[in-house]
C-alpha cells in the first residue's frame, strides 16, 4: 500500500469521526432543547403560584398549598426554580419557600446528606440548609467545619452565617486553624460569617481575641471593626502594642479606628513613627483619619513631608476626613515650597472633586 493511499484513508477516518462527534453533539442538543420545552411545558401551570410565594402575594397561602401537594415527578422539575429563589428573598416569602421544601421532605433528605460519603451530597445538603435559614439547622451543620474536604468547610462556614445562629461562632474561630496538616478556613470566609452572625457574637469574639493563634486573633480583630464592637478595644489596644504578628497589629489598628475613641489617638499617631514597619505605619495612619480626633493634626500634618510617599498620601486624607480642622492644615501645608506642598494640594484638589470641602475652602 502505498504512501497516498495511507493518507486518504487516514484522512476518510478522520473525517467521519468529526462527522460523528458532530452528529452525537447535534443530536444530544436537539434532546436537550425538548426535554427543555417539555418541562417548561409541565411547569407553566405553577410558575404563576412559585412567584407569588417568592414575592410575598401568597396572603391566602393558596399558592403555598397548591404547590406542596404536586407529584414527586412534578416537584423534582420545580424544585431548581425554587431553590433559585431562596437566595434573592428575605423575610416571608423565604419562610413559605422553606415551608415548601419541607413539606417535599427536601430538608430531612438534606439532613440525611450531611453524613454522605460524597463530598459533593455533603456540600449541597450544607447549601441548601443554609439558604433555608433555619436556626435548628446550624447544629447539625457546624460538625461540617472539620470535614477533610475544604469545599465542604468552606461551604458550611457560609451557610451557618446565612442561618446566623450566634452559638457557630466559636466553630467557626476554631475551624480557621491549621490542624494536622489541614488548612483551616479562609479569613474571609470565617470573617463574613462572623459578621453575619450579629451582635450576639461578642463573648465569643473576646475569647478569639486572646488566642494562641494568629489567624484567629487577625480575624477576631477584623470582625470587631467592621462590627463595631467597642466592648473589644481594651484588647484590640493590647494587640496593637505587643502582638508580634503584623497583620495582627494592623487589624487591630483598623478596628481601633472605628471602635477606639480619644484615648487611642496616642497610641495609633506612636506607630506612626519611622521605627515601626511600613505596612503599621500607613494603616495608623489611615486609622487616625478613621477615628477623626483633632489630637492627630499635628502627627498627620508631619507625615505630610515623610519619605514614603504613599505614607504621606494618606495622611493628607486622613486630614480631610477629620474635617475643617484638617483641611487648614492642608491649605497652609500647601501654600509652602516644601515637598508637603504637592502631597497637600493634591489631597485638596480630591477631596474637591468628591465634594469633601466646605464651600468657602473650595472657593478659596
Amino acid at each position: 500500500m502505498r504512501a497516498g493511499q495511507v493518507l486518504l484513508i487516514v484522512i476518510a477516518v478522520i473525517g467521519l469521526s468529526c462527522a460523528s462527534s458532530i452528529a452525537v453533539i447535534a443530536i444530544s442538543k436537539f434532546r436537550r432543547g425538548r426535554a427543555d420545552v417539555r418541562s417548561r411545558a409541565l411547569l407553566a401551570p405553577y410558575r404563576h403560584a412559585l412567584i407569588a410565594i417568592a414575592s410575598g402575594e401568597d396572603e391566602d397561602g393558596q399558592a403555598k398549598t397548591a404547590l406542596s401537594a404536586l407529584p414527586a415527578p412534578t416537584w423534582d422539575r420545580l424544585r431548581p426554580s425554587v431553590v433559585a429563589f431562596l437566595p434573592k428573598v428575605r423575610g416571608t416569602p423565604a419562610d413559605d419557600l422553606g415551608e415548601l421544601l419541607r413539606s417535599h421532605g427536601e430538608i430531612e433528605r438534606a439532613t440525611r446528606m450531611l453524613t454522605s460519603r460524597s463530598a459533593i451530597r455533603r456540600t449541597r445538603a450544607a447549601y441548601l440548609l443554609g439558604l433555608v435559614r433555619d436556626p435548628n439547622s446550624a447544629a447539625l451543620v457546624l460538625p461540617l467545619l472539620g470535614d477533610p474536604d475544604a469545599d465542604v468547610r468552606l461551604v458550611a462556614a457560609r451557610a451557618l452565617g446565612a442561618i446566623g445562629e450566634p452559638s457557630a461562632a466559636s466553630g467557626v474561630l476554631h475551624a480557621l486553624r491549621t490542624y494536622h496538616g489541614q488548612i483551616g478556613l479562609p479569613a474571609w470566609v470565617a470573617a463574613e460569617a462572623l459578621l453575619a452572625m450579629g451582635v450576639q457574637i461578642a463573648p465569643a469574639l473576646r475569647i478569639g481575641l486572646a488566642s494562641e493563634d494568629p489567624a484567629v486573633r487577625n480575624v477576631c480583630a477584623l470582625v470587631a471593626g467592621h462590627g463595631t464592637f467597642a466592648s473589644a478595644a481594651p484588647q484590640l489596644r493590647i494587640l496593637l502594642a505587643t502582638d508580634s504578628e503584623g497583620d495582627v497589629r494592623a487589624s487591630a489598628a483598623v478596628a481601633l479606628g472605628r471602635v477606639g475613641g480619644a484615648e487611642d489617638e496616642a497610641a495609633l499617631a506612636r506607630h506612626t513613627d519611622a521605627s515601626e514597619t511600613t505596612a503599621l505605619r500607613r494603616t495608623c495612619a489611615t486609622a487616625l483619619g478613621d477615628l477623626g480626633q483633632r489630637e492627630s493634626l499635628d502627627t498627620l500634618a508631619g507625615l505630610l513631608d515623610d519619605g514614603d510617599r504613599r505614607l504621606a498620601q494618606l495622611a493628607a486624607d486622613a486630614l480631610v476626613r477629620i474635617g475643617s480642622e484638617g483641611i487648614t492644615r492642608l491649605k497652609e501645608a500647601a501654600a509652602g515650597q516644601c515637598p508637603s506642598a504637592r502631597v497637600a494640594r493634591g489631597a485638596l484638589d480630591l477631596a474637591g472633586l468628591r465634594g469633601q470641602l466646605p464651600v468657602s475652602a473650595e472657593e478659596s
